[in-house]
């Protein structure tokens, strides 16, 4: 099997992983705080990365800083900024705002080569991006403008695609040794927002029934979101390319809508449908002969 279609295996399988994780997300918040939630999701994660690997890998004294600095990018910024956010702006505001992230990666990327890609790469963002917010949407279109909430919810697209650039820097390294590693700085950096929160903890567990919930939530979102989710990202970003990688964020909301089909019954409309198809054709577009590595767009 080619490296490629591998990390494009890798992608789709966290892709499917990080679409139940808003439902996961969504349940501890009845019974956890934002920070407390993220913090206890990592640490699991980082026990299970060490459990996992325990070699130690030699990193050049800017390699180390690089490490650092994915982990508070993609954990600790990412997470903070999306989670304050939602509480001054909508779910529907974040979730297209989140979207952006593939669009401006494509413009961020092109601004470091000085270098403009492919048109059919912007044609592709423009109607995948359309399609999503079609998803997102759902025929209704209600947006209310929240200018902080919003403005840091840019804060999390923007942590995202600077760690996705770090993470392209640190191709030739082991990936299950840089995923362990820049997810214990994550934690860390993580940390004096927990213990900030934990000055008035609340913790609203009342019944057994209520204890088992929360531990099968924080059990699948720091095992399989964040644990097996970011070193399959991480690899994905190594064999199939930072843009194609970036590009399934595209397709989290379809494996939302699925999941609301299965778990709810919900059936989908024909906005679903339409969207569908347009985010798949945009995806398609974007990646039509592209090998999806920055040097190559």
């Amino acid at each position: 099997m080619e490296d490629r279609t591998k990390g494009i295996l890798y992608m789709l399988t966290v892709v499917a992983i990080w679409g139940f994780s808003f439902v996961a997300t969504k349940v501890l918040l009845n019974y956890l705080d934002p920070a407390t939630i993220g913090f206890t999701r990592f640490f699991i994660a980082t026990v299970l990365l060490f459990a996992i690997c325990r070699k130690r890998e030699k990193y050049a004294l800017d390699e180390v800083k690089y490490v650092a600095i994915a982990g508070f990018l993609g954990i600790t910024c990412y997470y903070m900024f999306e989670n304050v956010a939602l509480t001054f702006t909508t779910a529907t505001n974040s979730s297209l705002i989140g979207a952006t992230v593939p669009v401006f990666f494509l413009f961020t990327i092109d601004a470091l080569r000085r270098k403009f890609s492919k048109t059919t790469k912007y044609i592709g963002a423009f109607i995948a991006f359309v399609g999503v917010g079609l998803l997102i949407l759902n025929g209704t279109f209600n947006l209310n403008l929240n200018p902080l909430g919003d403005f840091l919810m840019f804060g999390s697209v923007f942590s995202w695609i600077f760690y996705t650039l770090i993470i392209d820097r640190l191709g030739s390294r082991n990936m299950l040794i840089v995923s362990r590693d820049l997810t214990l700085s994550g934690t860390i950096f993580l940390l004096p927002f927990a213990l900030y929160e934990a000055q008035d903890l609340r913790i609203d567990i009342f019944s057994q029934n209520d204890l088992l919930v929360v531990v099968a939530a924080l059990i699948y979102l720091g095992l399989f979101c964040s644990a097996l989710g970011f070193l399959f990202w991480n690899k994905a970003i190594h064999l199939a390319g930072s843009s194609t990688t970036t590009n399934g964020i595209y397709l989290l909301p379809l494996v939302t809508i699925i999941g609301d089909s299965i778990i709810i019954g919900n059936v989908p409309n024909i906005y679903v449908m339409i969207g569908t198809m347009l985010v798949l054709a945009g995806v398609y577009l974007s990646e039509r002969n592209g090998n999806g590595r920055m040097k190559d767009q």
